[in-house]
């Protein structure tokens, strides 16, 4: 993690949403950054998925969601926090100091989509993607594709095609209403089979079988 802090202050700080940004809701009940973190949020996430969808042009759906979750996750966001010149303008009450880290990493998390919310509300969407890519370009630097990234079905492909053998075909059954579906995968004359809620899970996870067959022969 980079240790050096973010240079926002001056630039954002003086903003009336930005300072509201910075007050947590055991301080004031009415004037706090709930609302903020809930369009920061929003903000962060269209943002993120620009960049990666333009950065990573080769790389599917699944592949995406995985990196941009590794990048917005609360871990992530609250060490972001941690980085900003400005974290010791966070107003939280005392009572905030007893709790554990997961709660104190989920109010620092919110406070930085507060802090995305209300530069965006001030400055417009093209100044909040400056200041998204900034406080994130450390992180930003370090990402590739990585085998961290790919789902089952990418890995289990990519290995096939390594060893130029057939790609493996799937098929899904959905029970009589649709709310369940059965998936069978058939790779190197052997049929792997899984279910779920959802057709991409039940699809994932029968190649997650197949893979881990083939990793272990």
């Amino acid at each position: 993690m980079m240790n050096n802090p973010i240079q926002i202050s001056g630039t954002y700080t003086e903003l009336a949403s930005f300072k509201q940004a910075l007050i947590h809701k055991s301080v004031s009940r009415t004037q706090n950054n709930e609302r903020l973190e809930f369009l920061g949020d929003a903000v962060l996430e269209i943002v993120m998925s620009e960049y990666l969808f333009n950065t990573f042009p080769d790389s599917n759906e699944g592949v995406l969601t995985q990196m941009r979750a590794s990048l917005v996750n609360t871990q992530s966001l609250s060490e972001i926090f941690l980085q900003l010149d400005c974290k010791n303008q966070l107003q939280v009450s005392r009572g905030t100091e007893n709790l554990d880290d997961t709660h104190k990493h989920s109010i620092y998390a919110g406070t930085l989509e507060a802090c995305v919310g209300a530069v965006f509300i001030e400055l417009g969407s093209e100044e909040a993607k400056r200041f998204i890519l900034n406080i994130f370009s450390h992180k930003l630097s370090l990402l590739s594709v990585t085998d961290e990234f790919k789902d089952a079905k990418s890995l289990l492909q990519e290995l096939l095609q390594a060893m130029n053998h057939d790609l493996p075909q799937y098929q899904v059954t959905p029970n009589q209403d649709g709310t369940h579906f059965y998936c069978e995968v058939s790779v190197l004359g052997k049929v792997f089979s899984a279910s779920a809620d959802i057709k991409k899970e039940a699809e994932q996870k029968a190649a997650k079988l197949a893979l881990h067959s083939l990793e272990k022969s």
